[in-house]
């Protein structure tokens, strides 16, 4: 128990109040921390012992300032390797199947505990992600997509070339009333978060409407799936 308790402590000695997760920039998802909390949380539900609400507190701040960052994809789901800065918003855009094999199963678990909807949709959404763009002809799956791909307008390999956007390649995709929507729903801005004004969609608040953000979603991923793909490491 005494290990148990020191550990909680030396968590929110580091803990990120402001942006979720722990110390500073690069930021990667603390999977096996979170993993540790859950199960402590788990635990002081079901033998009622004193709660330190600092667990649920670095669990449920952390996972929603993942979910809604640019770590994660919000067009087709799973989660980037890392966050190059403390807020979550632009990721090192390669994806790890074990990092997303542990955050299925961290959201899954979050889920499971609170019943929180945003747990259960990132978890739908990033195992589909992991059927669809993971899966190899096997049947098992390949252990990572590429960080860097052929930028159309350059042609050059670019890191997060496939990923982010320019308000205006949105409006392209989109039409005006829709881009202008989804522009602000995931904070694209003129200047950019990212590179050559490019911006790293995040989801910040919840869309007013999330059928139309779903909508809007498959024809963002329609017109991306036109751009060059990044590499696929098939090690199985």
């Amino acid at each position: 128990a005494f290990a148990i308790t020191s550990g909680v402590e030396s968590l929110a000695s580091t803990f990120d109040p402001i942006n979720g997760g722990f110390g500073d920039a690069p930021k990667f998802p603390p999977s096996l921390v979170l993993e540790f909390l859950l199960r402590q949380e788990a635990f002081q539900k079901i033998s009622g012992v004193e709660p330190d609400f600092r667990v649920i507190k670095m669990i449920e701040q952390t996972c929603n300032a993942m979910a809604r960052g640019g770590m994660y994809d919000q067009l087709s789901g799973g989660f980037a390797r890392y966050s190059v800065d403390a807020t979550w918003t632009v990721p090192h855009f390669e994806k790890m199947l074990y990092d997303n094999a542990q955050l299925l199963s961290i959201y899954a678990h979050l889920y499971r505990l609170t019943g929180d909807a945003q747990a259960l949709r990132i978890t739908t959404e990033t195992a589909d992600f992991l059927i669809r763009e993971m899966q190899t002809p096997e049947g098992g799956f390949a252990a990572a997509l590429d960080a860097d791909s052929i930028d159309s307008d350059s042609g050059h390999s670019e890191e997060g070339a496939y990923y982010a956007w320019t308000p205006q390649q949105i409006s392209d995709a989109l039409g005006a009333v829709d881009a202008e929507w989804v522009i602000k729903l995931c904070k694209v801005t003129e200047s950019g978060t990212f590179e050559h004004g490019k911006s790293v969609l995040t989801l910040h608040q919840d869309p007013d409407d999330w059928d139309r953000w779903n909508q809007l979603r498959e024809k963002l991923m329609k017109v991306r799936a036109t751009r060059p793909m990044p590499g696929r490491d098939d090690k199985i």
